[in-house]
């Protein structure tokens, strides 16, 4: 079974639940870009987005 991915509307982790597993907000199929973080204190972007290591959208709606 190959399932969709969602991102998160609140953190924009990327998962493939209806309800994000780090926050508990609701996904939505309407993102764009994908950014994966290895690690957080030596990224910009991760800084920028005040993420943790994982999987995130870039854009969501």
């Amino acid at each position: 079974m190959n399932k969709e991915l969602k991102a998160c509307r609140n953190c924009r982790r990327i998962t493939t639940e209806d309800v994000c597993p780090i926050c508990g907000e609701e996904t939505t199929h309407e993102w764009q870009g994908y950014v994966f973080i290895l690690n957080k204190d030596r990224s910009r972007i991760a800084q920028s987005m005040g993420a943790d290591n994982g999987e995130f959208a870039l854009r969501v709606r």
